[in-house]
């Protein structure tokens, strides 16, 4: 699904303020929504199909590779070029700073679990 079917998809859980794609080494495609804006932001994983994601290694994993992603886009200077989130991505602009912005990724996530629109099991 292309990502404007992704948010019509993510639409029935509330107002789609950003949608992210991922692709985990195992090669399962999900897809990171935000919803709303800063304190009021949720999040919710959808998957290929469109189907929310409960699974809450899953959803954290996706919420590390999307953070890792867009911080190493960041600083390799691609900004808000169109990209899917996975290791190889990683592995082609990552740099050695990225190690150094691990409390920005952690941070991230934890805001993604606690922030989650179902609850995780």
């Amino acid at each position: 699904m292309e990502l404007e079917q992704i948010a019509a998809a993510a639409a029935a859980h509330g107002e789609v303020t950003g949608v992210l794609a991922a692709e985990a080494v195992s090669g399962k495609r999900s897809y990171l929504i935000a919803f709303g804006e800063d304190d009021a932001r949720e999040w919710l994983v959808l998957d290929a199909e469109a189907r929310p994601v409960g699974e809450r290694v899953r959803v954290l994993e996706v919420a590390s590779l999307v953070a890792m992603c867009e911080l190493a886009a960041e600083l390799a200077g691609q900004g808000d070029e169109p990209r899917v989130a996975s290791p190889a991505y990683l592995d082609t602009v990552g740099t050695a700073e990225l190690g150094a912005s691990k409390g920005i990724v952690d941070a991230f996530v934890v805001e993604v679990e606690q922030r989650y629109k179902l609850p995780l099991g």
